[in-house]
């Protein structure tokens, strides 16, 4: 996807409750009445030609309600629901990844460990990745039929005790790092334009590129865990209730700007 029809899929949250229902909305209300003015129409019909974005036709004058499919909603999260991952209950089995690529095939490992991590997994040791949960879209990685599967293994391991768990979680995945990322996306949103007589569109936009690049890198390097094995000091569900906070700002404060009568900025 491109970092624009990403951005405008980030977008269309702010017009959401609070990230979790995605609503029905019109096009010339609020802020989805600045995307059209910005000439975004058209990346909203490619995305929902992609099946990222729905809609529907009704009330007075056929006027066109939009929103975010379920699809489009965990794209522009990053991917993961946050929130479902922390909460998923944990089976108490390690799911290890294991391949045996000849060097010769340096292009198969690259795209194997790219997306192996695109999938919150991690590394473990040399090609053994692990995660705790089986992640969605794992079989597109691993397919059980067709191709040649021979140097590919999925296994489950019990767990040895919480101990261990959280021992191999700190060997797996470099949490100072992804605390890092986390610490800069909140410091992010501690900059967000609270709507003051000088704010318009511009402060805006340039604020939710910062905040939604930011929520990315985060988002991006965290295997988003089960809440029980989490370390102490992680950031993620920290930053996380406060971009809810901060996003339901962010849609009144498009309101506010577009009332104002600012000429349209940007263009398709």
């Amino acid at each position: 996807m491109k970092a624009k029809s990403g951005l405008l899929l980030y977008q269309m949250l702010w017009v959401t409750e609070k990230l979790l229902r995605p609503t029905f909305r019109n096009l010339d209300q609020s802020f989805e009445g600045w995307a059209y003015q910005n000439g975004l129409l058209r990346q909203i019909k490619r995305l929902e030609a992609g099946g990222l974005v729905e809609s529907r036709t009704g009330g007075l004058g056929g006027a066109r309600f939009h929103r975010l499919t379920e699809a489009g909603r965990l794209a522009a999260l990053g991917g993961r629901d946050p929130e479902a991952a922390w909460a998923a209950a944990w089976d108490r089995k390690w799911r290890l990844f294991l391949f045996d690529v000849p060097e010769s095939e340096r292009s198969l490992r690259r795209k194997l460990t790219r997306a192996l991590a695109a999938l919150g997994c991690g590394r473990l040791q040399g090609s053994v990745w692990i995660a705790a949960t089986r992640p969605q879209g794992i079989d597109k990685v691993f397919p059980e039929e067709g191709g040649d599967c021979s140097h590919l293994m999925i296994l489950e391991a019990e767990s040895r005790g919480l101990g261990v768990d959280r021992r191999m979680v700190e060997a797996t995945w470099d949490f100072e790092k992804i605390n890092r990322f986390y610490q800069r996306h909140i410091e992010v949103m501690e900059r967000f334009p609270e709507g003051g007589a000088g704010t318009g569109r511009a402060a805006v936009a340039a604020w939710a590129a910062r905040e939604n690049e930011a929520w990315l890198a985060a988002v991006g390097a965290d295997p988003l865990l089960p809440a029980v094995l989490l370390p102490k000091g992680y950031l993620g569900r920290r930053a996380w209730r406060k971009r809810k906070g901060v996003i339901g700002r962010a849609a009144a404060l498009a309101e506010l700007v577009m009332n104002k009568g600012e000429e349209p900025r940007g263009v398709d």
